[in-house]
């Protein structure tokens, strides 16, 4: 469906033109309906005022006409196209005025006479919420010039400069302050004379939404650096980091948040999680209210469902084919319920689309060999048996990885000191004051392990380098310590690169260099704020005796057999007589352990201060009926000092290599017209494949919806599958676009391939402002 083009919200000759929303839903805040949670019956105890008394007690917030000679509004003239190129929104689908708080942009009022200075008056009125009140500030009046020049509200913080006058209109600059709410505004002008009450009141038929400011320097949201702002803020593309701390990659995501409807369903969803007007202006609440309805734990019902299964209902969308955000947004607009299914990235990818609409700075980091601390202690604790074999069910989990959020902004509720990068998280996993949400963390207090402070510090340090707590289970069922794995937890943390696609390492920012003497005393003085505090837990540590390295060939293709070494290091000068076992487990990426693919015990002395390597085999018809479609496999390495039974365990996680997918598109491709486009999949593994679909996400600019194309008949080893799709590019760019399918099948998932294509013969940019490129100027 081709789009309409943007200045149809102005007329020919600049006058505003009446515009449609896509999803007309209703508000849902009401404070009534909270404060039925704490009693039915709230006579005696409160007033609750309905909007529709509200608005009969306030005539200011009607439009009136009273015969007079007053000064009649014919007209208001928004510079739609203008006024959002200067404040970087020109990229958005929906057709509304979009403005940046803490920046001026145009107004013309044509009024049905000439101007008498000497005894017209007029007022600008602004209003947010349902109920705006001048003692709340959510009610704004401005007197207005009629001479060149500024003036302001009674606060001094809404400015209204008069930029020229004619006989008959004046052209106005509105300032919304730098800390205004975000969200919709309705627009009033007042007339009267100066020695006469017969007000005439003209409310403007369109609303003017105001976002964050990432471009002014007095916005909480202020980003210095250009090439920053264009990535966190503008870019639509991206790349968030999957797989393991060892085999890693950048997974395409289209997060799309210029597209529809992107921007209405974050506002929405300030409405749908009752998020008071108040803390509208405030990067904190905001990202705690999007954090929560990111997912569905909780009675509000959020956006996006997680599962974490082996298998899943038919006609559901796994969370592997997700490869953007506008589907997932579209799909819950559209049904108001959330969407079936998502994973930590989908999660992230979300938010970030999300907040990047509302103008905050975002971005998906993945830290891999994230842990989650369960009970508060800031330690991980790992368990095995007496017979060598992991008791997963007792242990604290250790995901293979974990991908969360940052944004930048100023904290304001907090001490000097924690501006900057805030880590918070939508993937459902603790609560956070009675909701299923994380954060915002600053990161400089989870490097310094300041996690007394707001929010969830204590949380995210864990995750990131809590120490890794290895328990021996006795025969009688009493515990001990064998070993403390400083270096288990919190590697290689990702994020794109700004400009690029490459991987960039952030570990830096969230603690010093593992081991290092800064690292080991911020860890000193977290544990005393733990759970476990007093049980002196780095005091019951045994003197290591053995080492362990793990060997794993994580490009091995899915379905080819397996070759795990095992290297067994003995630290002292005697001769070690060890007990050796070998297990592999199918597992999932959050670390939790399935089927039981294989295990294998041998014996061995090592000779002191010597290295011995024992390998063991795992065909690919061993696990194949037993692996999950991502190929994902827990290897555990046990050895145990015959001389005084003490274990010494390690475990990593085995990603096998997975086939490329090749997607073919021209290097130039023209705006508006159908042209052919195709996907290649070569299945280079020994593995017949069923049930593969080929998908594309919508958002990208190069069609109006995306795709999906299933293959109906088994794919065999070594066979090629084409299929043909079509472009048709319905916005301008002036960078390249780049398009991203994804194939999954039931053996095989997340496989994906790329290209890059640059649309030509677009119209003039004085035709169609729909360019979603920006320069930065």
């Amino acid at each position: 469906m081709l789009r309409r083009p943007r200045d149809h919200t102005e007329g020919s000759d600049g006058h505003v033109v009446h515009k449609r929303r896509r999803y007309n839903l209703r508000s849902t805040r009401s404070r009534r309906k909270r404060l039925l949670r704490l009693s039915k019956e709230q006579e005696g105890r409160v007033k609750v005022v309905t909007d529709e008394y509200f608005k009969s007690k306030m005539k200011i917030l009607d439009a009136e006409e009273k015969p007079g000679s007053a000064l009649k509004v014919i007209s208001i003239t928004n510079y739609l196209q203008e006024n959002r190129r200067k404040h970087h929104t020109k990229e958005f689908d929906q057709e509304d005025l979009i403005v940046r708080r803490g920046q001026e942009f145009k107004l013309t009022i044509e009024f049905d006479r000439e101007i008498d200075q000497a005894h017209d008056k007029v007022i600008f009125q602004v209003t947010y919420g349902d109920q705006p009140k001048e003692s709340k500030g959510s009610l704004v009046r401005i007197p207005v010039s009629l001479s060149k020049g500024k003036s302001a509200d009674m606060t001094g913080c809404w400015e209204v400069c008069t930029l020229d006058t004619s006989k008959q209109s004046l052209s106005l600059g509105l300032t919304a302050p730098p800390d205004a709410c975000i969200g919709r505004y309705n627009l009033f002008v007042e007339s009267n004379l100066k020695e006469e009450d017969k007000a005439k009141r003209y409310k403007c038929e369109n609303e003017v939404i105001i976002l964050f400011n990432p471009w002014c320097t007095d916005d909480t949201v202020y980003l210095a650096e250009p090439a920053w702002r264009k990535e966190y803020v503008l870019n639509e593309e991206g790349n968030v980091w999957v797989g393991s701390w060892n085999r890693n990659f950048g997974k395409n995501w289209n997060f799309g948040q210029f597209s529809e409807p992107c921007l209405e369903a974050a506002l929405f969803l300030l409405d749908k999680g009752e998020l008071a007007d108040s803390g509208r202006g405030s990067p904190v609440s905001i990202v705690r209210c999007i954090s929560s309805l990111a997912n569905s734990m909780d009675d509000h019902g959020g956006v996006l469902e997680g599962r974490w299964t082996e298998t899943y209902p038919p006609e559901c969308v796994r969370p592997w084919e997700w490869s953007g955000s506008v589907n997932i947004l579209k799909k819950y607009m559209e049904t108001l319920e959330s969407v079936q299914y998502g994973q930590c990235w989908v999660f992230s990818c979300l938010v970030t689309t999300l907040l990047r609409s509302l103008g905050i700075p975002t971005r998906s980091v993945t830290n891999f060999e994230s842990a989650h601390d369960t009970d508060c202690s800031m330690t991980i604790d790992f368990h095995c048996g007496a017979d060598g074999f992991p008791e997963d069910a007792l242990d604290d989990s250790k995901w293979n990885f974990h991908v969360w959020n940052e944004s930048w902004f100023r904290r304001l509720d907090l001490p000097s000191g924690y501006d900057g990068w805030q880590a918070h998280d939508g993937t459902p996993q603790e609560l956070s004051e009675g909701v299923m949400r994380c954060g915002p963390a600053p990161l400089k207090a989870i490097k310094e392990g300041h996690v007394y402070l707001n929010y969830d510090v204590g949380f995210v340090f864990s995750e990131v380098n809590g120490d890794k707590i290895n328990w021996q289970i006795n025969e009688d069922g009493s515990m001990e310590v064998t070993n403390i794995d400083k270096f288990a937890i919190g590697k290689n943390i990702s994020t794109k690169a700004i400009g690029s696609s490459d991987r960039e390492d952030v570990t830096g920012l969230y603690k010093y260099p593992e081991g290092s003497v800064d690292e080991r005393r911020v860890v000193k003085f977290v544990n005393q704020f733990g759970s476990k505090r007093k049980e002196r837990i780095y005091e019951q540590e045994p003197k290591k005796e053995v080492d362990l390295e793990l060997d794993l060939p994580n490009n091995t293709m899915i379905g080819e057999d397996v070759e795990i070494k095992v290297k067994v290091i003995n630290l002292e000068k005697e001769d070690r007589k060890v007990h050796i076992r070998i297990t592999v487990l199918n597992a999932y990426y959050t670390g939790i352990a399935g089927r039981r693919v294989k295990t294998e015990k041998m014996e061995c002395v090592i000779p002191g201060n010597r290295v011995e390597t024992v390998t063991m085999m795992v065909t690919g018809k061993e696990y194949e009926k037993k692996r999950n479609p991502e190929g994902r496999f827990q290897v555990y390495a046990n050895v145990k000092n015959v001389s005084n039974n003490r274990m010494h365990v390690l475990s990593e996680v085995l990603m096998l290599a997975t086939p490329d997918l090749t997607v073919d598109i021209p290097t130039l491709t023209p705006y508006m017209t159908d042209t052919p486009g195709k996907v290649v999949f070569h299945n280079i593994t020994n593995i017949t494949l069923t049930n593969g679909m080929f998908s594309c996400d919508a958002g990208s600019g190069l069609m109006s919806d995306g795709f999906k194309i299933p293959i109906k008949k088994p794919i065999s080893p070594g066979e090629y599958v084409t299929e043909e799709f079509m472009l048709c590019p319905n916005r301008r760019y002036s960078r390249r676009r780049r398009l991203t399918v994804t194939f999954n099948s039931d053996q095989l998932v997340n496989v994906e391939g790329s290209a890059m294509t640059k649309i030509v013969n677009t119209p003039k940019k004085e035709d169609d402002e729909t360019d979603s490129s920006d320069d930065e100027d």
